[in-house]
């Protein structure tokens, strides 16, 4: 009798522990006991990310800093190609071409109407105001001030709106100078350091920062040039 009673309670522990629901029970129970993530651990997490992001956010930064000095440059050899193209087919400068050399303002909208109206430079400009307009209203500039215009649709726009990377529209406006005797050297006045340069024309744009350096710094910084070493007359 007790032995019947025996493998009876027996069978229904084992019943009840292959019981499907017993089994569902034993799941929940361990995935709810289970740790989750601990503060070290999200931490780490974060941390890891942080990096991945920085170094992407770095890289990222370095090649459009890298594309827009291309197109700096280009920028630079097509004004210096306009200005040679304005003296071989006219046969001397212009006096308002003449009057910006070597000047602070740059190529401003005044001398950029000039050159667009020799068909130098593809610019927007006004006959009657005799200068550039609209996205050109504020002359020839690098492709960081151009940004900005963009932006702002021209609207709101003068020479002292700052520009992001640093410097205003004036400071990132193309500087240049010309031969004005013929002797097929130009002198550019490149922030106060003068530097011969054998040709007719010489362009100069400052880089990233906005900020015009000595000759000598600006090659090693970020500063644009028309003109190679090899052109520089000791």
């Amino acid at each position: 009798m007790n032995d019947c009673k025996r493998q009876g309670n027996e069978r229904m522990r084992a019943e009840n522990h292959d019981s499907p629901i017993r089994s569902f029970d034993n799941s929940i129970i361990s995935r709810i006991s289970r740790p989750g993530f601990t503060l070290i651990e999200m931490l780490v997490v974060l941390g890891i990310l942080a990096v991945l992001i920085g170094a992407s956010l770095a890289a990222f930064t370095s090649s459009t800093k890298k594309a827009q000095k291309a197109k700096g440059q280009e920028l630079v050899h097509n004004v210096a190609t306009a200005l040679e193209k304005i003296y071989q087919e006219e046969g001397s400068w212009p006096r308002r071409i003449l009057t910006g050399s070597n000047n602070e303002n740059g190529i401003d909208e005044k001398i950029a109407y000039t050159i667009a109206k020799h068909n130098g430079l593809s610019l927007s400009y006004d006959d009657t105001k005799k200068e550039t307009t609209a996205l050109d209203q504020c002359g020839v500039v690098s492709p960081w001030a151009q940004d900005v215009i963009r932006r702002k649709k021209g609207q709101g726009v003068s020479e002292g709106t700052k520009v992001p990377s640093g410097g205003t529209i004036k400071t990132h406006r193309l500087r240049y100078a010309v031969d004005t005797d013929g002797r097929g050297f130009v002198t550019a006045n490149v922030e106060g350091e003068s530097v011969t340069i054998r040709g007719s024309v010489a362009v100069w744009c400052a880089g990233y920062d906005g900020k015009f350096e000595k000759y000598k710094d600006g090659l090693r910084k970020d500063d644009i040039y028309s003109w190679g070493r090899e052109q520089v007359k000791e």
